[in-house]
């Protein structure tokens, strides 16, 4: 059985907003932790201010189960809305690979 990987990278809207995002990404730990399938989650970011996160689930069923737990939140939105005040979500990129 292969698993699933999702690779993200976005820019800081500043990088003096590196320890919201630090604390945020605690946060996500948390609370991914916890779902079914889940297997490890790990982020950086390079001299540029580019962040990057690698999310490793059992599969992709996993992981859409979890995006659709997540998107039918109440605090979805405003999840969202801190999200967007840290990270240049015009910057983004995600990349979903099968690792065999």
């Amino acid at each position: 059985m292969s698993e699933f990987l999702i690779m993200v990278s976005f820019e800081l809207n500043d990088k003096s907003l590196l320890n919201d995002w630090k604390a945020l990404s605690q946060e996500i730990d948390e609370d991914i932790a916890q779902a079914d399938g889940f297997i490890s989650r790990d982020s950086g970011i390079d001299e540029n201010a580019q962040v990057y996160c690698l999310v490793k689930w059992q599969s992709e069923t996993h992981q859409q189960n979890f995006r659709q737990q997540l998107e039918a939140r109440k605090s979805w939105p405003e999840n969202m809305e801190r999200f967007g005040a840290i990270a240049n979500v015009s910057t983004m990129t995600s990349h979903n690979l099968e690792i065999f």
